[in-house]
């Protein structure tokens, strides 16, 4: 396999291990690359202000952070924003709460997290990263801007039956994904996922599907899988993903350092 102009890979159970770190062989597999003139972009579901940490590990060309609606590219002082309208983001909230029992709303726009009273935060989520707690679905799409992200929870559902009950309601508004089984929708507008904007950047950069390598394990992975001419699914990724159906190649799980073999193998072969 030629050298791949772009590496670009997810964390959460894609390069992080099983204690939420970044392997010294993943680090090792990364910096290499990097030195071979490969660029390694993190793809990513989370904000920068979780994301940051992880990305600093290794030469990192660009953090693409909300699946996509967000991109921190190195050497530019902003960020790229491709946020949801308010308009948009009401009538999703307006379907979505028709169409799923218990439902929460919340938004991150990029710097910060706003939700609803009905939100039922996440255990893992630090209290310390909400800015405010809004009474109505209209006070948060209107008080919490640029919307990078709309999130919806609900414990009521599994989150694959939410996800489908989702599509059905609001496909055609917005980008409906998970990343996770915590009961929790990441929406961004139409158009919008870790596929789209990460061929963005590639074109910006003159780098071809083709040339780009790429990992992931979830659901929300797919678009940016699928784009690039070698999508690799985490022997740990969802059905989805490890389904024939999904064309993808296979990586070993996380918790083996998968992403480091793969790459270990190519820069190994080129």
């Amino acid at each position: 396999m030629p050298l791949p102009r772009v590496i670009a890979t997810d964390l959460d159970g894609t390069l992080l291990d099983t204690e939420g770190r970044i392997s010294p062989r993943n680090r090792q597999a990364l910096n290499s690359a990097a030195r071979a003139g490969v660029r390694v972009v993190v793809v990513t579901a989370r904000p920068l202000r979780t994301a940051a940490a992880y990305a600093g590990q290794f030469p990192c060309s660009a953090v693409v952070c909300g699946n996509g609606a967000v991109a921190h590219v190195d050497g530019r002082p902003d960020p790229l924003v491709r946020a949801m309208d308010h308009a948009t983001g009401t009538e999703v909230v307006e379907r979505l709460r028709a169409s799923i029992p218990g439902v929460g709303f919340a938004v991150e726009t990029g710097t910060h997290f706003f939700h609803e009273r009905s939100y039922e935060l996440e255990p893992w989520l630090s209290p310390s990263y909400v800015q405010e707690i809004l009474d109505t679905p209209d006070a948060l799409l209107t008080h919490a801007a640029p919307v990078t992200q709309l999130v919806a929870r609900s414990t009521a559902v599994p989150v694959d039956e939410m996800h489908r009950a989702a599509l059905d309601a609001a496909a055609s508004l917005a980008e409906i994904t998970f990343a996770g089984r915590a009961g929790l929708l990441d929406m961004s507008a139409s158009g919008v996922n870790k596929g789209s904007t990460l061929a963005l950047l590639c074109g910006q950069w003159d780098v071809a599907a083709e040339d780009v390598v790429a990992f992931g394990d979830m659901p929300n992975d797919l678009s940016s899988l699928t784009w690039a001419g070698a999508g690799y699914a985490m022997a740990n990724a969802h059905p989805a993903l490890t389904a024939p159906s999904a064309g993808l190649l296979s990586a070993p799980s996380h918790a083996e350092d998968g992403v480091a073999r793969v790459v270990e193998e190519i820069l190994d072969h080129a």
